[in-house]
């Protein structure tokens, strides 16, 4: 596989995943009449259809930081995935640090004032490719740009409320990072998602028209966990730490490699 389809690949992956989606806030207002009522089944607030997005949002932005740990299910493989979000007001004051085990190619991910750095092993020979996602010349830029939109914390939410289509709270709580966290299942319309319909073709293909979510959140209005389907492979992030110190910092000069992804290989193609 060229590195330019894995680079698709994981901008895809993602975006599926719901990280972005789901692990960023808003700007907090404490004079929200959302955040003074109480729901009596889990969470301080009570979560409807249209509130769930600006209420996750303002709790994750009080909270400003988040580790994150995922299995994600992809044609009958699963990619192991962990890291750090720092929640900020803005696209531009968040970040994102996080390693993946893709099936035979070790990622190593960081956002840092939005430019993405990617090391992906041998395949950028153990140095990070630096992506501006400002650069509008950059076709990755333009693909990876669609996750900056997923941070801007007003896009975020306008297009998450406008693209659930359904909202149910569902079973009892489970105890999950040491909280009682309420399921609700909530389904996706990802057509309705800007940063769905500009992927490339060949990524955007990989996005099926609806994701049903189960998010598991705990009596602070924070997510805990979220899980969903693809093609008949389960995918489940846990979501832990809220509020501890996180720290992302860009690679060192000296590991970010000076070549052009067209200079650069192959991703070897992982064996069955």
């Amino acid at each position: 596989m060229t590195i330019s389809r894995k680079l698709s690949s994981i901008a895809s992956l993602v975006l599926v995943a719901g990280l972005t989606l789901s692990a960023c806030g808003g700007k907090d207002d404490s004079g929200d009449k959302n955040e003074s009522t109480n729901t009596g089944g889990g969470g301080k607030t009570s979560l409807t259809q249209a509130n769930f997005s600006q209420v996750l949002a303002q709790s994750q932005a009080k909270a400003k930081s988040a580790h994150v740990t995922m299995t994600i299910g992809v044609g009958g493989q699963e990619i192991e995935a962990e890291g750090d979000v720092a929640v900020g007001e803005t696209a531009a004051d968040s970040a994102l640090s996080m390693t993946m085990d893709m099936g035979g190619t070790q990622l190593d991910m960081r956002l840092v004032d939005e430019i993405m750095y990617m090391n992906m092993g041998a395949m950028t020979e153990d140095k990070y490719l630096k992506i501006d996602l400002n650069d509008k010349s950059n076709p990755f830029a333009k693909q990876y740009g669609q996750i900056m939109d997923q941070m801007d914390p007003a896009k975020q939410m306008d297009q998450f409320k406008d693209a659930v289509t359904s909202f149910e709270k569902k079973g009892e709580p489970q105890k999950i990072d040491g909280v009682d966290a309420q399921p609700y299942v909530v389904k996706v319309d990802t057509t309705k998602i800007k940063a769905f319909k500009d992927l490339p073709a060949a990524s955007r293909s990989q996005v099926p028209e609806t994701i049903v979510y189960t998010m598991y959140v705990g009596s602070d209005d924070l997510l805990r966990r979220m899980e969903f389907e693809l093609a008949g492979s389960k995918s489940t992030m846990n979501y832990s730490k809220w509020g501890e110190p996180v720290d992302v910092e860009a690679p060192p000069a000296d590991e970010i490699s000076d070549k052009d992804i067209s200079q650069l290989g192959q991703v070897p193609t992982p064996q069955a």
